[in-house]
Formats: C-alpha cells, structure tokens, sequence
C-alpha cells in the first residue's frame, strides 16, 4: 500500500466502502472478485479502514414503526458536562451526545423527557419523534467539485413542486424471539461472522437467513466511510427545517464523507464531516443557497464533541 499515491489508495477504500454499501454482509473473497485485487489485499485494507476509523458499519437501525417510538430532544445548558453526566444515567435514553453551538446537548429518549430540572438548564430548542436513520452512499469526489455539482442541483430545484413525504411509518417486525436477538447480535456488526452466534444462542441455520432476508425490509443499514479517518475533520449537526426532506439528503450526498440523516417531525437532522475552514465556508454558502431557493426554511447548527450510545453493557462511544 505504501507504493501508492493518497489518490490512488483513496480510491481503493472508496471502491472497499462501496462494495459493502451495496452489500453489506458481502465476503472479503467476494470483493477480491469484483475488484480484482488480491483476498489477501482486500482483507489488509479492510483491517487498515476499521483500524484507522475510515469505515464504520455496517450497523442495523430498525425503520420508524407503530411501535417504535425514540424522542430527539436539543437542549441547551449551561454547564454540558453534568448535564451529559447525569443524562447518560437515565434509563429511557438511549443516545446522549455533546455538541457546541445553538444546542450543547443532544439525546433520543423512549418517551418525552423534561430536562428542566437538572442543573444549568437553558433552554429547550428542539422536541419530536424520530424517524428512519440513512445513510446515504458517500462518492468519490473532491470536495470542490461535491460543491459545485450541489450548487448546480440546488439550481435546478422548484420549490412549486409536490411536498415530500416525512416520517413514513413501517409495519412493526414481526419477528420472533429468535429474530429478535439475532438483531440485537447484529446491530452494532453486520458483519459478524454466523456460526458463532448460531451457537451461542442455539439459533439455525434455516432460521437465520430466514431472518436475513426479511432485515432490508424493517431496517436500514449505516455504512459510513471518512477517507482520512474520523479524527481528521469537524463533525457538525444540523436541524433543517424542510419540507422537501429526501432533496436535501439527494444534494447532501454529493460530499465525499458519509451524511448521518435522521427524519425528525419538522424535517430533517443532518450529521455533516467537513475538513476544513474552506469546506466549511462553501458549505455555510451552499446552505444559504438552500434557504433561498424555498428548500430548507431554516436551520440549527453545532459542532459534535463526543457521541455515546446505550448497550446492552452499558454506554459505548459512537462515531
């Protein structure tokens, strides 16, 4: 790997990234195949883009059911740190994240939960259910030219159209307690290899890729891919108030660095990883080129500190 150019082993993760986008349990010989390099390549650039926090995923999120109800609530305080201490604790949370800007604390709960009374409360800025969690295949582009294919799609966009649909209620699972936990297993690693699970919970064969094959149709899978590692850009969140939900994800995902979309009731959350103050001046420039042209309304924004996430175990971090 070290013979190659930046841009020539940029490409190679993006095309690894790619191939589990697209499918997500796809095996390393599989890979090899389809982009004729060697098992034993793909299988050391695969360990270098885990290792080094380019790729993250595939993970398992149920889509927006009947019976599924999560809370995104921003909230601002004036002292984060306790406030993120004490939340963390609460049993209906099940996510807990610290940004610094309009909000400094966000956190998805099973039901409403008033902040009010912790210490260093300010403010409440947002409140509503959560939907379905994307995200959308990131491309292979320079962030100059991600720009400027988002400037000229932004152009072309009529706010006189059809209102988009938000927040689309799916039929709840219906799985049984087999299929259940071989969600659980699989939510936070696609991946993981079966027979040990199998065996672990006494689980067949026959039952698993019965399982599988309905896991496209109740979730949505997350596949993020960072070319120069996670650590190397500013992580920001957006609230997008928009009722064109899906065009503002189809410009997003011009940018060469994955976009966490989460529906939310007044239109979209969007968790953006930009490299530089430059990127962040024509991002800022294409935002307000979106409020202009009627498709966002407003927005909210903050930069991502830390992210945690309640399991089974108790909390572990999130990129």
């Amino acid at each position: 790997m070290s013979k190659l150019t930046r841009k020539e082993k940029v490409r190679r993760y993006h095309a690894i990234y790619n191939q589990i986008y697209l499918n997500p349990r796809v095996h390393v010989h599989e890979i090899s195949k389809n982009l004729k390099f060697a098992r034993n390549t793909v299988s050391g650039y695969l360990d270098h883009m885990y290792n080094s926090e380019i790729l993250f995923g595939p993970e398992l999120r149920l889509k927006y059911h009947s019976d599924l109800e999560k809370f995104v609530h921003l909230v601002k305080f004036d002292d984060p740190y306790t406030a993120f201490d004490e939340l963390q604790r609460v049993p209906q949370i099940d996510y807990c994240s610290m940004f610094l800007g309009d909000w400094n604390i966000m956190y998805i709960a099973d039901e409403k939960y008033n902040p009010s009374h912790i210490k260093g409360f300010e403010n409440l800025l947002f409140l509503g259910r959560r939907g379905n969690i994307l995200t959308p295949n990131s491309l292979l582009f320079g962030w100059k030219s991600a720009f400027d294919r988002m400037r000229t799609r932004i152009s072309e966009f009529d706010s006189q159209g059809k209102k988009e649909t938000n927040m689309i209620k799916e039929k709840s699972p219906p799985w049984d307690e087999e299929e259940w936990t071989l969600f659980h297993e699989y939510e936070y690693d696609f991946r993981k290899k079966v027979t040990p699970i199998l065996r672990k919970h006494l689980v067949s064969s026959e039952k698993f890729y019965q399982w599988l094959e309905t896991v496209p149709q109740y979730t949505t899978v997350l596949t993020k891919f960072y070319p120069d590692g996670y650590g190397n850009y500013t992580h920001f969140g957006f609230l997008l108030k928009t009722e064109f939900p899906q065009s503002v994800i189809d410009i997003l995902s011009n940018l060469p660095t994955t976009v966490l979309c989460i529906h939310v009731e007044c239109g979209l959350m969007a968790m953006l990883s930009i490299k530089s103050d430059i990127t962040f001046t024509d991002l800022s420039s294409t935002l307000h080129k979106m409020r202009t042209s009627g498709m966002i309304d407003g927005f909210h924004q903050a930069i991502g500190l830390i992210h945690y996430i309640g399991v089974e175990e108790g909390y572990a971090e999130l990129k």
